[in-house]
């Protein structure tokens, strides 16, 4: 399986702010929530408005979203959940590397920003693998990174929520999957390579098991793990792709955004019946609290607890239209 999903990038040019730690965004009154319990600012961009079908995203809508930076090229997406951590699939590095070859890249439109454009850029201090990842059946395919300095909130820096441990996500639930993934199978994302987003459907789990196992050679045990969800179409077209994994799923609940899914993998981009298949954050919830260091920033906030109410109702966001990332 290939381990893709239509929306992030595998952009082959060099990063303009490698070795940068330097932050070139102007701190707005939102950088005293630092102080603030993360229940109070997590998952509520500044920037609101009707997000229109297929075009990119726009700065501060997603304030979550991060880069993964392997020697300055973008290798993967993951998202801000506290002032120096981002969850992310545990995929995305190579464990042969030192972790000095990775970064992060925050607060920024373009997986590449130009010079005087907003972002800021954090070496990796720590990465924590989750111990039952399984790179055979991706069962397990989440991981903590631990910036080696704190970020400063900002109305496009901004930690998103997590889901009450074990919240069920209801089938037909709409969310959005953001990331600079590539935009057809064999096209990575073009210059200025800007975020862009997607909305698509919870599948349950059945049908996805079902979508997967046909024309499958395998029969030994489920395909879609206890630990995975999938997200998409039968006719596929919208998808998640290369460069996307370890970015976030997230479904707004009242007003408020909460991570449901990590881009983990799937088969090709955009193919029929095989729609992009998450790792479930909440099924990670309590490992994410205990191996972040603590804080005590990463408690379910009650807006998350009204998530696990909510979930449970199938097409609750239908009345949101579904979007395209360059596909069909």
């Amino acid at each position: 399986m290939e381990l893709v999903l239509v929306a992030t990038l595998l952009a082959v040019l060099p990063g303009p702010l490698r070795g940068n730690e330097t932050s070139t965004v102007p701190p707005s009154d939102l950088s005293r929530a630092q102080k603030r319990n993360l229940d109070s600012v997590c998952g509520r961009p500044q920037v609101s408005g009707r997000i229109v079908s297929g075009q990119e995203a726009r700065p501060g809508r997603w304030p979550w979203q991060v880069s993964v930076q392997e020697r300055g090229v973008h290798v993967c997406g993951g998202s801000l959940i506290g002032e120096d951590q981002v969850l992310t699939a545990a995929h995305c590095f190579d464990q042969r590397l030192p972790l000095s070859d990775y970064s992060v890249l925050l607060g920024s439109i373009s997986s590449y920003p130009g010079d005087g454009e907003p972002g800021q850029l954090r070496r990796v201090a720590e990465l924590t693998v989750h111990p039952s990842y399984s790179a055979l059946d991706n069962r397990g395919d989440i991981a903590l990174v631990q910036l080696a300095t704190a970020v400063n909130f900002s109305d496009i820096i901004l930690p998103v929520c997590l889901p009450r441990p074990g919240d069920p996500l209801g089938p037909g639930t709409w969310c959005w999957v953001t990331g600079w993934g590539k935009i057809a199978p064999s096209t990575p994302l073009p210059p200025p390579f800007t975020l862009r987003e997607l909305s698509l459907p919870i599948i349950d789990t059945q049908t996805c098991e079902a979508y997967y196992q046909e024309g499958s050679i395998s029969s030994q045990g489920p395909i879609i793990q206890d630990d995975m969800f999938c997200a998409g179409f039968e006719e596929g077209q919208k998808d998640a792709c290369g460069g996307d994994s370890g970015g976030p799923l997230v479904c707004d609940v009242g007003g408020v955004w909460a991570q449901a899914g990590v881009v983990s993998w799937g088969s090709g981009c955009a193919l029929p019946k095989k729609p992009g298949v998450y790792i479930n954050v909440s099924v990670y919830t309590p490992w994410i609290m205990n191996a972040a260091p603590p804080s005590g920033n990463f408690s379910p906030s009650a807006a998350m607890i009204l998530c696990s109410v909510l979930w449970l109702l199938p097409g609750q966001l239908g009345d949101i239209p579904p979007l395209s990332l360059g596909l069909g």
